[in-house]
């Protein structure tokens, strides 16, 4: 998110999304696979969604640390899309980047199908996200829940690292803010605030669910709003 990984060549960009999305959308997925098997994973049950918050705001922070200054680590089509939109990132770079963030997200997917198998898989679908049916409107709150969680996350990424911020760990910031939104929204909508994470896992488990993708348009459309959201409200704040 430096104005140095603008300088890096646009092929060393696209392989560091790659790379980072590659890593979320693995380490984070695979922990709910982990707790949804107690056949193969019998702790799994007791770490419950402190782990798998956990476990999503470390790999983000891992991917953040390995890779921001050669990309900027996005790993995100909905923060590529803000940060577009409010003048920060070249908008000729915008596809390159969504491109290079699914296509890492569809190897993370098939990574974890080829480890834990597609009889381990079923059981949560390779940590894809769903709504929860049990609430009374289960679309509507999946949906808000999307936008509200990927609207704090992109306001964390875009005050975190303004230039004219006077914090020193942004990506520390950014890593920590995504913990505790999956804490609280998780149980609501999966807590994905990012549609190349649901998309990988959800490419993966076509394999033994041909259903998966039947609320895809919940993790597409949220998290692009709640980011493009965050924005504006973010321009408007800065504006003098």
């Amino acid at each position: 998110m430096g104005a140095d990984s603008l300088e890096r060549p646009l092929s060393a960009s696209i392989l560091a999304e790659a790379y980072g999305t590659f890593v979320l959308t693995l380490l984070g997925p695979m922990s709910i696979t982990v707790v949804n098997n107690p056949g193969l994973f019998p702790i799994g049950p007791s770490l419950g969604l402190g782990f798998i918050g956990l476990a999503f705001g470390l790999a983000l922070f891992i991917g953040i640390a390995s890779v921001s200054h050669v990309s900027g680590a996005h790993f995100n089509p909905a923060v590529t899309l803000s940060l577009a939109y409010t003048g920060r990132f070249p908008k000729n770079r915008v596809t390159p980047y969504v491109v290079a963030q699914l296509v890492g997200a569809a190897l993370a997917g098939f990574a974890q199908l080829a480890m834990v198998g597609a009889a381990a898989g079923r059981a949560a679908d390779l940590g894809t996200t769903v709504p929860n049916f049990a609430l009374p409107l289960p679309y509507f709150a999946a949906l808000l829940g999307e936008v509200i969680g990927t609207f704090i996350l992109v306001m964390t990424v875009i005050g975190s690292t303004s230039p004219s911020s006077t914090l020193h760990w942004g990506s520390s910031a950014i890593g920590l803010s995504l913990a505790p939104i999956i804490w609280a929204i998780g149980g609501v909508s999966g807590a994905s605030l990012n549609p190349a994470r649901t998309f990988g896992p959800s490419l993966a488990s076509l394999v033994f669910d041909a259903s998966v993708f039947n609320t895809y348009w919940i993790y597409l459309v949220g998290p692009i709003l709640g980011g493009l959201l965050a924005a504006e409200i973010y321009r408007r704040m800065e504006v003098r």
